[in-house]
């Protein structure tokens, strides 16, 4: 048995519990940089006299910026490391929430918020794959969907932050609370962070045997006296891992169902506060109902991972996405009263953000560790296509007279969509296992009837 499997299988040390948690963290302030334009539009819309088209341009940039990160940087952790990317990444979206702060007109706001969006992309990819990592085999779905949760929670903090900062101090003090708070993840982790054992046994760059041993001390494992043996994989191998053999219908039905639940949330989470200020409640109502919304999400996705471990993931994920079309149709028929908006707003981000808990639970374990990172940053590249366009759409169609109401009921069909391709990923997987299942039993035969 290697090392990496005896961690697997023992239970969770200190030291592995910690770097969940800080991955746990970093998500957090991720969701809090990503999501606060969410909270603080309509005052830059008041401020800055915005169309609704270009409040869909600024909720969209910061998403268009992950999508650029998750595709062209993100796969950099599989060659300088989780750790070191993650750190990076954490130090740009610390002075791009900064700079937005300082922006003077629409057009800065606009480039601060791509550059953000890059920073929160990279993490994006890094931070589940370093959860799942260093989780051991019981607690790996946990951990997963735990770390999902902090796009919620700091979405909910967003939120307390600008009802709190929003009418003393302007909108520009909710960026600057993201950036010292995202300086301060930096700090932490530059200081407690460690490296993945995977990615060191997997890529084995300079002194990680070394870096190895160090970590397993840590954990209270024994040392070794040399890495298991693994041969070196480059990044064309690891993208053309995506598509070798079953993998191929996999990969593509991944990109479909992450979009979907992309396009859904996204729509929901960055419009949510707008589209109730629009159905006739107070400024104070909308910024409430997009916290509920955020608090369901984190419910969600606390809910998947405890259920991760007792129904297939695929299965759970499929029934999430039905469940979320079924509260999105819901939310449209309850915006004519403020308590049953409010209500069904925690259920639609319970679903939405469980949808997408169960695509980040998945993805790891279908590709092997030199290219989960890869995997994992180019489904969240290939799904922020569906993130960036939901609140462009969004604000053309209320732009062009829409109702709230029944934009809720057209981003009802992006989940709709995500349950189909969950659906078609299970049964792909039994094809899969009756197929290795029957493969096995005539190499059986055949081995009886050569003795015979």
């Amino acid at each position: 048995m290697s090392v990496l499997e005896q961690v697997k299988k023992s239970p969770m040390s200190r030291a592995q519990i910690r770097a969940v948690v800080l991955c746990l963290g970093m998500n957090l302030i991720d969701g809090f940089d990503l999501l606060a334009t969410s909270f603080v539009s309509p005052a830059i819309t008041r401020e800055w006299k915005l169309s609704p088209s270009q409040v869909g341009f600024l909720l969209s940039s910061g998403l268009a910026g992950m999508a650029f990160g998750a595709l062209f940087l993100a796969p950099l952790a599989d060659r300088i490391g989780r750790r070191r990317l993650t750190l990076i990444g954490l130090a740009v979206a610390s002075l791009g929430m900064l700079s937005a702060a300082a922006s003077q007109d629409f057009g800065q706001l606009i480039a601060c918020r791509l550059v953000t969006g890059s920073a929160v992309g990279v993490m994006a990819a890094s931070l589940p794959v370093l959860a799942s990592e260093y989780a051991n085999n019981r607690r790996r779905g946990l951990a997963v969907a735990l770390i999902t949760t902090g796009y919620g929670l700091g979405s909910v903090i967003a939120g307390i932050a600008t009802s709190l900062l929003l009418n003393s101090f302007g909108w520009r003090s909710v960026l600057v609370l993201g950036s010292v708070a995202t300086a301060i993840l930096f700090a932490l982790g530059l200081r407690f962070l460690p490296e993945s054992m995977d990615y060191l046994v997997a890529c084995r760059p300079r002194d990680a045997l070394a870096r190895l041993n160090r970590i397993l001390t840590s954990m209270g494992h024994p040392q070794v006296d040399e890495l298991p043996r693994k041969e070196l994989t480059s990044r064309k191998a690891a993208v053309e891992a995506l598509f070798r053999g079953h993998n191929a219908r996999r990969t593509v039905l991944v990109w479909v169902a992450f979009t979907a639940a992309m396009m859904a949330f996204y729509f929901a989470s960055s419009w949510t506060p707008s589209l109730l200020l629009q159905a006739g409640m107070s400024s104070q109502q909308g910024i409430s109902g997009g916290v509920l919304f955020s608090l369901g999400g984190v419910m969600g996705a606390v809910l998947l991972g405890v259920s991760a471990s007792r129904v297939e993931p695929r299965r759970l994920t499929a029934a999430y996405f039905c469940a979320a079309a079924l509260a999105l149709v819901l939310f449209s028929a309850s915006l004519g009263s403020l308590a049953g908006a409010l209500v069904v707003a925690v259920l639609v981000g319970l679903l939405l953000n469980g949808s997408v808990s169960g695509i980040n639970v998945i993805v790891p374990t279908l590709y092997p560790a030199e290219a989960r990172a890869t995997a994992l940053g180019i489904a969240v590249a290939v799904s922020r296509l569906g993130a960036v366009l939901a609140p462009l759409l969004a604000g053309f169609l209320l732009q062009a007279g829409w109702a709230p109401g029944a934009m809720f009921r057209i981003f009802a069909i992006p989940a709709l969509i995500g349950a189909l391709a969950m659906i078609l990923l299970v049964r792909g997987a039994q094809v899969h296992r009756d197929a290795r299942g029957s493969s096995v039993s005539l190499e059986a035969t055949g081995s009886t009837a050569t003795r015979a």
